[in-house]
């Protein structure tokens, strides 16, 4: 008892503002721990990508452009990738615990109970934490996302819409996300700052005119297929993996807080959005609906077969930050100051208990590899023993130039396996080695089969390397002696 009277008597709004802070502290040291120890990330093949275009943003300037790998992405991330991969990781940490500090000053702002658990819940949701542990772009969209929705709804209208013009740049999502901005600010009757919701399109549009692209290149040169070149899945695809992304305690609390909110809204007769916004309509609008939008929209599209998705989880850790303060509606219902202090320190104990062990139920860390990522890690330490110099590097699965240190886009030393012809027909004095791989090799642009390869005259195959679900093959050609 006397503790507890202690802990009541301590002055929480004086020293309230260190807690949040301290947990901020504590899960930035071990993401960044994590990340240090890593021996693969999240992503896939995509991952590696966007980490060499902004590696080699100051090398080649048009990457600056760039419609697959985000130009807003590059810009800020390219400094952080100067300094190799763990620097572009340390980029995403950061984003990602903007993100949670932003979240929780937004929860604080709604006067909802205990915000700073509002840091837990969105950096351990397991979708959320695995992606920080990557060089993809979702971190960074996920905070534009966040901070333009709280500002907005502080009425910091202009910087509001400034912010939301330029998710366009951060994900191709960000046009749906937009839509819904402008339509608030309509709400509001703010119809003055519409127009800023243009602002990075326009000064995008103008540099890439004035840099050989055409006004409207972010449209004619969007780089997704209507058809996507994954197949498509099933409609409850997303659903059914709820565990990987939200885990259990994060879907009851999104739900049951979803719940809550309407349920205030009605109560309270917030719902005549011709009259002035209140409160809960405006997290209504500028939290749940796009969520809503981006998720039906990623269901959509993997169900149907469209723009280039496949399928990936991680994609919702886009709105991880906005299911947060839909899931705080409930943690804060339950941790009402009605209940003493006691029942109130008993539920947020048993409820990290529960909800932070999901952040690795699936997924252990530090990350250790497997699959591609062992291989090449492997094929790579023998490679740089064994290469002789003046030999070009033909490649389909990026990770083999990671870990071998090598840049992509110096083609006097590496080449995408589809430089080389099918027929055999190489030229013969240009002595090369070619990884063939399980996973890209056959498919795509690439299309070169093993047992075709293997036929081909002064290739020699060095090595095989493989883990059961993934192999590569190390060929060696050397032009015929004259």
């Amino acid at each position: 008892m006397k503790v507890i009277n202690y802990l009541k008597g301590i002055s929480w709004r004086k020293y309230g503002f260190l807690l949040p802070l301290i947990i901020l502290l504590v899960i930035c040291c071990i993401l960044l721990y994590i990340a240090y120890y890593n021996e693969m990330w999240e992503g896939g093949g995509d991952n590696y990508w966007h980490y060499y275009f902004s590696r080699y943003a100051y090398k080649f300037p048009e990457f600056f452009l760039h419609h697959w790998g985000k130009p807003l992405f590059i810009l800020l991330s390219c400094p952080f990738a100067q300094f190799g991969f763990y620097g572009i990781n340390v980029f995403n940490i950061v984003c990602g615990l903007l993100s949670a500090w932003i979240t929780y000053r937004f929860c604080k702002e709604l006067g909802l109970n205990s915000p700073w658990l509002a840091i837990i819940i969105t950096l351990c949701t397991p979708v959320y934490f695995l992606i920080l542990q990557s060089a993809m772009t979702e971190p960074l969209f996920s905070l534009v996302f966040i901070y333009t929705a709280y500002l907005l709804y502080k009425e910091k209208y202009a910087w509001g819409a400034i912010i939301a013009s330029s998710v366009l740049f951060s994900r191709s999502e960000g046009m749906f996300v937009i839509l819904v901005y402008a339509v608030y600010l309509l709400l509001m009757r703010k119809w003055k700052y519409v127009p800023l919701l243009g602002v990075t399109f326009l000064l995008y549009s103008i540099i890439g005119y004035f840099s050989g692209h055409n006004f409207f290149w972010y449209f004619t040169e969007n780089p997704y297929a209507e058809i996507s070149g994954y197949g498509h899945g099933t409609w409850d695809h997303f659903f059914l993996r709820y565990r990987i992304i939200w885990g259990r305690p994060g879907c009851i609390t999104f739900v049951v807080g979803f719940l809550v909110l309407a349920f205030l809204i009605f109560r309270n007769r917030e719902y005549n959005i011709f009259k002035p916004l209140q409160k809960n309509m405006k997290v209504l609008l500028l939290v749940f609906f796009p969520v809503l939008i981006f998720s039906v929209f990623h269901i959509y599209a993997w169900a149907e077969g469209k723009y280039a998705s496949a399928g990936l989880e991680r994609v919702f850790s886009c709105v991880v930050p906005g299911m947060t303060i839909i899931s705080m509606y409930s943690v804060s219902l339950l941790n009402t100051q009605r209940f003493h202090f006691a029942v109130r320190a008993v539920f947020t104990i048993a409820f990290l208990y529960v909800f932070i062990p999901e952040t690795n139920s699936f997924t252990k860390y530090p990350l250790v590899a497997r699959g591609p990522e062992k291989v090449n890690r492997e094929a790579a330490r023998w490679f740089l023993g064994e290469r002789k110099p003046g030999k070009i590097v033909y490649y389909a699965h990026p990770a083999i130039l990671l870990f071998c240190n090598y840049d992509p886009f110096d083609r006097a030393i590496n080449r995408e396996c589809h430089n080389v012809t099918h027929d055999c027909n190489f030229n013969p004095a240009e002595p090369f080695y070619y990884f063939w791989d399980s996973a890209f090799s056959e498919i795509g642009p690439c299309g070169m089969k093993l047992n075709d390869l293997k036929k081909c005259p002064n290739l020699k195959l060095l090595r095989v390397f493989g883990d059961g679900t993934y192999a590569l093959f190390v060929f060696e050609y050397s032009p015929p002696k004259l």
